[in-house]
């Protein structure tokens, strides 16, 4: 047991037998300080699982959620079909398309899985830097195993959801839903900074949004000033437009 987390006296010994599938159940059932603390002091807590699993979570997102673009895509070209004339109906024929795109889904997804996780390590390290900031004392590595198997079942579940969304007319409704399972995915960031850095619920609700936040600003800064001088490009464009005119 790391000597950072030692503040959890109250909390249940760590069990070396929980499986992974006990882990990614406990997220979902047991959301709570205690069970990230379990996840977080567990042997195979370490930075080479936190890869895998983070890969797998980006993995079946992605694929999942590329399938439901497919669907959608292939049910909105059959409606489509109905609207235009004959000589340009086969145009959509998204059969043959959809056999191509799968293909390259197969192909391109794992790479961009790869991409995805060295992202989300970014992300995590500036949760974590966020959290020292606030006086947490946990580490790295601990918070990122513990983020990355958030992922797994939060991707199964927004993967089928994704799904149910492609259904014309109720999909809506799932992607309300999808809507509450980003929320819920907050609260258990939250909660996991909570236990690996000894922090109360403001402060690691500050460490998970603070990251975010700044990111938003430096974006809006970022478009201020792309604006600023693209009008003002633009001035001198019209400006010389006008003194060819007269």
């Amino acid at each position: 047991m790391s000597d950072e987390m030692e503040y959890l006296n109250d909390a249940p010994p760590p069990s070396a037998d929980m499986t992974i599938m006990e882990i990614f159940i406990a997220i979902i059932t047991k959301p709570n300080k205690e069970t990230f603390y379990q996840i977080a002091t567990h042997p195979d807590a370490t930075m080479g699982k936190g890869v895998l699993w983070a890969f797998v979570g980006i993995l079946l997102s992605s694929f999942l959620t590329s399938i439901a673009q497919m669907i959608s895509f292939s049910t909105q070209a059959d409606v489509l079909k109905d609207f235009l004339p004959p000589d340009l109906a086969p145009l959509l024929d998204a059969g043959a398309g959809a056999s191509a795109s799968f293909i390259t889904l197969l192909c391109t997804i794992p790479f961009a899985a790869a991409f995805g996780v060295f992202f989300f390590m970014i992300g995590v390290a500036l949760v974590q830097w966020a959290a020292k900031l606030f006086g947490g004392t946990g580490t790295f590595e601990k918070l990122f195993y513990s983020f990355s198997v958030i992922l797994v079942p939060v991707a199964v579940v927004s993967g089928g959801l994704a799904l149910l969304s492609a259904i014309p007319f109720v999909g809506l409704c799932f992607g309300f839903i999808s809507l509450g399972l980003v929320i819920y995915q907050i609260v258990l960031q939250v909660l996991a900074v909570q236990a690996v850095n000894n922090l109360d619920t403001g402060k690691a609700v500050g460490a998970v949004m603070l990251p975010g936040l700044l990111m938003f600003i430096i974006l809006c800064c970022c478009a201020v000033l792309f604006g600023t001088l693209m009008a003002s490009t633009m001035g001198e464009v019209f400006n010389e437009i006008n003194s060819g005119l007269y």
